[in-house]
């Protein structure tokens, strides 16, 4: 069996953790060798410890293959870690050895992430051996708890068969740019098993970067075949409420709604059922209709409502100036959502027309440029939205983030800082002011920043870290190793704290 082919920078690096089931594996490893994909691979499996014949059918595998063999079962989020630590590619791919890939599955997830730059991770959909649905994406119920969405439908179902963002996705297939991966971290260990997918996309969705779900790959998956895949359940549940109770919102009924679905309760267990579906006779009242679309837009309800806005907006019914503007705006905000930046730009543009004084707007078209990356368009959305209401913290955010963009760090920071001065607990704000404090060379001004936000949030190891980077830059380098012991006080299998420490006091003795 020979894997990939010769060439030093890949496009992808495949991370596919093992303990034990060769059969599996192998099977796993046939499908990725006897795939066609245009763009450039490597594989890269982490054997957790096999002892059945696993580890000599690695051996016999030539070609871009890497084995990373470990004495022991470290379980399957340090397998994934040390696994994308030495990876090659742009982007990792974290793949189960109970799947089995087509042809173009790499071309497929690699596409859409390049025609979704708001994304990081990428769920593919993945199909049981019986034919039914396994993964449609990831969503949270009333209590907050994460659930395989749309499990067991049949696989040409519309729910099945729609792209679409979600709150977390699946790492059994899970595509994600390798800087994404190490802005978070990685996953976290804590986990044995089970979460660490979820976390992961939580922790990505806290810097603004989103889920989706690619109907468009299709994997087959034959799903929990690990050994002891379950066992840690409970300790992984306790940990993950503990972690983000109060941090999630439910979400399974705006993607449950699109289909006439819900979920009730039968006997002892639940059920997906049809629901009755909400009458269509709104009418033609602008009004009305303006009301339901903006409860549709609350509700995550984006296509629905935009159709109810498009339908104001064509028929031309008779609207106030208030209510033609709010159309509009509204219009713009569903657009946005669904990635149809031309379309969100066009009612943004006609949006401001109707009130050119309101910088909502300008805000909105800003935002889109971002989407597009075209910095210098946001830069002067935001710019625009600035001298209509110089107090708006989103376009002292977004000049930031499109200055800093284009390597004008000294400024964006200066936009940073006046975002964390109102919100000092913003921890988005403060972690692009550290950011552009250290591309411009200021690492004082994160200390600042870093120090005030931690005096709140004593338990964000991440931001912790950070603090650790700037001090060590200021040349404050014993504040800069207590700093990092203290992160790995909070968190002992923290990805970079570790080799972190040891650069620095490696340094600090050498010194001396």
């Amino acid at each position: 069996m020979s894997l990939s082919n010769p060439s030093l920078q890949k496009d992808v690096s495949i991370i596919i953790p093992v303990h034990n089931r060769r059969d599996l594996t192998e099977r796993c490893l046939e499908s990725i060798a006897g795939s066609t994909n245009q763009v450039t691979y490597e594989v890269i499996v982490v054997d957790n410890g096999s002892t059945d014949g696993t580890r000599e059918l690695l051996d016999a595998i030539d070609g871009d293959f890497t084995v990373v063999a470990n004495k022991l079962n470290e379980g399957f989020a340090s397998a994934c870690n040390r696994g994308a630590r030495i990876a090659n590619g742009r982007y990792l791919l974290f793949l189960n050895n109970d799947t089995e890939v087509p042809d173009n599955y790499l071309d497929v997830l690699t596409s859409c992430a390049a025609k979704h730059p708001e994304v990081a991770a990428i769920g593919a959909k993945l199909i049981y051996p019986n034919g039914k649905a396994q993964h449609a994406g990831i969503a949270f119920d009333e209590e907050g708890t994460p659930f395989h969405i749309f499990q067991n439908f049949a696989a040409d179902h519309p729910a099945i068969c729609e792209s679409r963002e979600m709150a977390a996705v699946t790492a059994a297939c899970m595509l994600i740019e390798k800087k994404h991966f190490e802005s978070v971290f990685g996953f976290d260990a804590s986990y044995q098993n089970g979460f660490e997918d979820v976390d992961l996309c939580l922790k990505l969705a806290q810097k603004g970067l989103r889920s989706y779900y690619c109907a468009d790959c299709t994997i087959l998956h034959h799903e929990e075949s690990t050994e002891g895949r379950k066992t840690h359940d409970a300790e992984n549940m306790i940990l993950f409420a503990t972690r983000w109770t109060g941090l999630i919102e439910q979400d399974d009924n705006k993607y449950l709604a699109p289909y006439g679905l819900e979920i009730q309760q039968k006997g002892n267990g639940w059920a997906y059922v049809e629901t009755q579906g909400e009458s269509n006779a709104i009418g033609t009242n602008p009004q009305i209709m303006l009301d339901t679309a903006q409860k549709k837009y609350l509700e995550g309800r984006h296509e629905e409502a935009a159709k109810i806005l498009n339908s104001i907006v064509s028929k031309r019914l008779t609207l106030g100036t208030d209510d033609e503007f709010e159309t509009w705006q509204l219009l713009g905000n569903c657009m946005a959502r669904l990635n149809k930046a031309e379309e969100a730009e066009e009612a943004y543009l006609h949006a401001a027309e109707t009130d050119f004084n309101s910088e909502r707007p300008f805000l909105g078209l800003g935002s889109v440029a971002m989407l597009q990356e075209n910095w210098t368009a946001a830069q002067y959305g935001f710019l625009a939205a600035l001298s209509r209401n110089p107090e708006t913290t989103r376009g002292e955010f977004g000049l930031g983030i499109s200055l800093a963009a284009r390597g004008r760090h000294s400024d964006s920071l200066k936009h940073f800082k006046k975002v964390v001065e109102r919100e000092p607990r913003n921890s988005e704000a403060v972690f692009y002011l550290y950011r552009s404090s250290m591309e411009a060379n200021k690492p004082q001004e994160a200390i600042a920043a870093l120090s005030r936000y931690l005096e709140e949030n004593t338990d964000d190891v991440d931001f912790w870290f950070h603090l650790s980077g700037a001090q060590w830059k200021s040349g404050s380098f014993d504040d800069a190793i207590a700093t990092c012991r203290k992160v790995l006080e909070l968190n002992p299998q923290h990805a970079g704290a570790e080799s972190a420490l040891r650069f620095m006091e490696s340094r600090v003795g050498a010194a001396v």
